[in-house]
C-alpha cells in the first residue's frame, strides 16, 4: 500500500535543502584554493614582477597570514558549517522517515477499521431484530469516528490533527447513520483550529460521536426537525467544547454519574481517563447542552 500523497510532497520539499551540505563541502575545497591563488598572484606581481620595495619580514608575514592561515581558517570554518548542516539534515531525514511510517500506520488502521465497519453493516442488514440493529449501528458509528481520526492523522505531517475539522467529519458520519429518513436534523460545527495528538484526538472523536448520537436518539426521538450546534475553543492550554441541541431535553432527575446509558458512560469515561477533563450535561430552555473541558497541553506532550 502506498503512503499518503503528503508524504511524497514532504520528501520532495526536503530533497533540495539536503544538498546544501554538499555544496558547502565543495566550497570548502574550492574557496581556500582561490584565496591562495589570489594571494600568490598578488605577491608575485607586486614584489617580483613590479619589484615593489617591501621589507622581507612584511613579505613573509603577508604570505603566511593571507596565503596559508587565511585559506586554512576558511577551510576549517566551511567544513564546520557543512558538518552542522549535514547533522541537521540527517535529523530531518530521520524525522521524515518516522513521520512517513506513522502516516502509513494511521492509513492502514483507518482502512482496517473501515473494513470492520463494513462487515458490521453487512451483519446489521442480515439481522432484523431492532435491539441488535441498534447495537450494531452504534458500534459502527463509534468505529467510523475512530477511523475518521486516523484518516486525518494519515495526512498530517506533524503527528497531530485539527479536532475542529475532525468534528465536522465525525458529526456528519453520525448524522447520516442516526437520522431517520423522515427527519431533518441540522448539525453545525464552529471554532478555531485546535490540534491534539493522535491518542486524545481519537478519544475526542468518540466522545463527540456519543454526545451527538445521544442528542439525535433521545432529544429528537419524537421530532422531525432539530438543530445541533458544536462549538470549540481554547485559551492556550484548556480546550472546551459545547454540544447544544434544541430537542426534548434531559429527563427529570437526570444525573450523569448514575446514568445507565452506554453512550454517556463511554463519553464520561473517555473524558475523565483519556482527556483528563470534565463532562457536564445541563438542561436549557430548548433542549440539552453538554460541556467538555480538558487540557490541550497534555495532548501535545504525547505526539504519536
Amino acid at each position: 500500500m502506498s503512503a499518503p500523497p503528503v508524504v511524497a510532497g514532504a520528501s520532495a520539499r526536503e530533497r533540495a535543502p539536503r544538498q546544501l551540505s554538499s555544496h558547502v563541502f565543495a566550497l570548502s575545497q574550492i574557496v581556500p584554493i582561490i584565496i591562495l591563488a589570489v594571494v600568490m598572484f598578488y605577491e608575485v606581481t607586486a614584489h617580483l614582477l613590479l619589484e615593489t620595495k617591501t621589507h622581507p619580514l612584511l613579505f613573509a608575514t603577508e604570505t603566511i597570514v593571507f596565503g596559508i592561515i587565511g585559506p586554512a581558517v576558511t577551510w576549517a570554518t566551511l567544513n564546520w558549517v557543512a558538518r552542522e548542516i549535514r547533522q541537521r539534515e540527517r535529523a530531518e531525514g530521520e524525522a521524515d522517515a518516522l513521520n512517513a511510517i506513522m502516516q502509513e500506520m494511521h492509513h492502514r488502521i483507518k482502512n482496517n477499521l473501515q473494513t470492520v465497519a463494513d462487515l458490521l453493516s453487512l451483519e446489521m442488514s442480515r439481522n432484523p431484530r431492532p435491539e441488535v440493529h441498534e447495537s450494531l449501528r452504534d458500534s459502527i458509528t463509534r468505529i467510523k469516528s475512530i477511523a475518521a481520526s486516523h484518516e486525518m492523522l494519515s495526512v498530517e505531517s506533524v503527528g497531530v490533527t485539527d479536532i475542529t475539522e475532525l468534528s465536522r467529519r465525525v458529526v456528519e458520519t453520525t448524522r447520516r447513520s442516526m437520522v431517520r429518513s423522515d427527519q431533518r436534523i441540522a448539525v453545525r460545527v464552529q471554532g478555531p483550529d485546535v490540534y491534539l495528538g493522535s491518542k486524545q484526538a481519537t478519544a475526542f472523536a468518540i466522545v463527540l460521536n456519543e454526545l451527538v448520537a445521544n442528542a439525535i436518539e433521545h432529544g429528537f426521538r419524537e421530532r422531525a426537525t432539530g438543530n445541533i450546534e458544536i462549538e470549540l475553543d481554547w485559551d492556550g492550554s484548556d480546550v472546551w467544547m459545547r454540544v447544544q441541541d434544541d430537542g426534548a431535553g434531559l429527563p427529570p432527575g437526570f444525573d450523569l454519574k448514575t446514568s445507565r446509558g452506554l453512550g454517556l458512560q463511554i463519553a464520561r469515561t473517555l473524558v475523565e481517563k483519556d482527556l483528563r477533563g470534565r463532562l457536564a450535561l445541563t438542561r436549557n430552555n430548548e433542549g440539552t447542552t453538554a460541556w467538555v473541558l480538558f487540557q490541550r497541553g497534555a495532548a501535545l506532550s504525547n505526539k504519536e
